[in-house]
């Protein structure tokens, strides 16, 4: 996952140097995305107690489409888009009353969200932005294993939110390279443990974004 956020700056940097400024794009635009995410440790919770979840970093990976507003209209200059995106990280350790035991499986999230985002343009190529989206996620346990023992399964479509920051880098009038974090979060899903017992489970979890978006 580093290794391709590295591909992608090096080979975006002398674009990033040499480029003109250009005018703003107004209209359409589809766009792409890789990072890293960093899934919060989750406590979970079913009716003998709690027990908490840590995870190793994941990939994730973005799909885009949506407008650029003209500068100076009525709801505000920045986009809105509809994002879809996936994210997965492996359970790395489960903690219990009695103990900790090493993890097994995943936990995978497939969210579509509709962002608003406001951008802050100036005279130069750099525009700083902010905003946030709402939506839907679909959490899946995939292969979940506490110590080689199958611990949970299951998946279920939850309430999604994010909030991101980050800068467009004005490339050409159609190309803008994107430089985001995002903090993604959802209400917790619910799994099946081994026996029947339901299982809520926290997702937070932080993103580090690059990608390209083309305007048409």
């Amino acid at each position: 996952m580093n290794r391709i956020c590295q591909i992608i700056i090096v080979g975006c940097l002398p674009l990033i140097l040499c480029a003109p400024a250009g005018a703003q794009h107004v209209g359409p635009y589809a766009g792409a995305f890789v990072g890293g995410s960093s899934l919060a440790d989750a406590r979970g919770s079913d009716d003998k107690g709690d027990v908490r979840l840590t995870f190793d970093p994941g990939f994730a990976g973005s799909a885009v489409l949506g407008w650029d507003f003209e500068a100076g209209n009525p709801v505000g200059e920045g986009r809105v888009e509809l994002e879809y995106t996936r994210r997965s990280n492996p359970l790395k350790k489960v903690e219990f009353v009695e103990g900790s035991r090493a993890g097994g499986g995943s936990v995978t999230a497939d969210s579509l969200l509709l962002n608003a985002f406001g951008v802050f343009h100036d005279s130069g190529r750099w525009a700083p932005y902010v905003g946030g989206g709402l939506g839907a996620a679909r959490v899946e346990a995939t292969d979940m294993k506490a110590s080689g023992q199958p611990f949970v399964s299951g998946s279920a479509i939850v309430f999604a939110y994010q909030l991101g920051i980050g800068v467009d880098v004005a490339l050409t009038e159609h190309l803008n390279l994107d430089l985001g974090y995002r903090f993604f979060g959802s209400i917790a899903p619910n799994f099946t443990e081994v026996g029947g017992r339901k299982l809520a489970v926290d997702y937070f979890s932080h993103n580090v974004v690059l990608g390209l978006r083309v305007g048409f």
